[in-house]
């Protein structure tokens, strides 16, 4: 006999899993679609430099665009076009290392100001660390102080003579009467 769901947990989550449909591991991702995203983001292999749009793609594997575009918004095709593109730009990572290093040492731009420039930049270029390893720490100062402001509450409990005449509370509003010094109503 079953266990009932309304007395354990444990078979209520169980019977909710075997009820649930099952997600297909490659929902989307068919042999053309993977081509055409290959194409997209590698180009073709037989005309190396040509930039493949998404119609191209399209029309290079036997789709229609509106199918490779409404292909690209599932997850799967998503992710294994993000996953090529990734690899793609770390592919070509020492490719643009080798061009900034030649320009940095290129003899021809010493003439000019604007050379010069250009061998900077790409001097800089190279001494660029990654983005993820890179440590930022922000630390704000009290200008009059030049003490660092560190977020919480703090409590004074210094006991100077200046403060202990002061009352605290709600009676301080309602205390008495409000007396305006600059009206000059029952002056006579």
């Amino acid at each position: 006999m079953a266990a009932r769901h309304d007395q354990n947990p444990l078979a209520l989550l169980k019977a909710r899993e075997l009820r649930a449909p099952k997600p297909k591991p490659n929902h989307g991702l068919t042999p053309r679609i993977r081509k055409a995203v290959d194409f997209m983001v590698f180009g073709h292999p037989e005309r190396p430099g040509e930039n493949i749009t998404s119609a191209m793609a399209a029309d290079l594997v036997g789709l229609r665009p509106r199918a490779v575009r409404e292909a690209l918004e599932k997850p799967t095709v998503k992710r294994y076009f993000q996953q090529s593109f990734a690899s793609l730009r770390e592919a070509e990572k020492p490719a643009s290392v080798r061009v900034a290093a030649g320009i940095r040492d290129d003899r021809n731009l010493n003439g000019n100001a604007a050379g010069r420039r250009t061998q900077l930049e790409a001097a800089k270029l190279l001494l660029h660390e990654p983005v993820n390893h890179s440590v930022q720490v922000n630390q704000q100062f009290n200008t009059i102080t030049g003490q660092p402001i560190v977020p919480g509450y703090t409590i004074d409990l210094r006991k100077d003579k200046a403060r202990l005449g002061v009352r605290r509370g709600a009676a301080l509003v309602d205390d008495g009467p409000v007396i305006d010094h600059n009206s000059t109503e029952g002056v006579s």
